[in-house]
């Protein structure tokens, strides 16, 4: 066998040998509203969307496992994003530690106000000012669901495993739609207590 024939048969095996894994490589495919059913945890959804709003993705994490926590139980996390195509958004975000503040804005055109909801009062923090007209952006502060209340009520140095924070942003509606989502959230799987 010739030296170009070796260099052919070598740089052809290492073409099959990169081509082979990418499959395994590439990205599984998206999370969809029924994966979120199948998750241990209280996962929200809206009842109420404003027009033309539908759901552009499904996210779901794993948090990862400390040298302390069951290495067998997976601590699943996940996040939603509803949008019109242009540039309203209503996005759900969860967290099981390390949360910091979502409430501030980098802008004085801000305004801030307090809202019922599922979890209990929610402050939430918007601009431009004003109640009335779409906001450039609205965030909501995390919110404890019923499992992070219950864990945290055992024990407030406890790491939750049920319990979420959850958190939710909005851009392009206003704060009378961005309520009306709020008020209309529920478990989409029934986990909460």
């Amino acid at each position: 066998m010739t030296t170009n024939n070796r260099i052919k048969r070598t740089r052809s095996i290492i073409l099959w040998a990169l081509l082979i894994p990418l499959p395994a490589l590439s990205a599984s495919a998206p999370a969809t509203l029924d994966d979120l059913k199948k998750l241990e945890i209280a996962c929200f959804v809206p009842s109420y969307l404003p027009h033309g709003f539908r759901l552009e993705g499904v996210e779901i994490t794993y948090d990862e496992i400390q040298e302390y926590e069951d290495k067998n139980r997976p601590l699943p996390l996940y996040s939603l994003e509803y949008g019109n195509g242009r540039k309203a958004t209503f996005t759900i975000e969860s967290a099981r530690e390390g949360i910091g503040d979502r409430n501030i804005m980098g802008t004085e055109d801000a305004d801030e106000t307090e809202i019922e909801s599922p979890f209990g009062p929610m402050y939430l923090i918007y601009t431009p000012k004003g109640k009335s007209g779409r906001k450039i952006e609205i965030k909501g502060n995390w919110a404890s669901d019923a499992n992070m209340k219950a864990e945290k009520a055992k024990d407030q140095l406890a790491h939750p495993v049920l319990g979420r924070y959850h958190g939710f942003s909005a851009t392009g509606i206003t704060v009378t739609e961005f309520t009306r989502i709020i008020k209309s959230l529920h478990p989409i799987n029934g986990r909460s207590p």
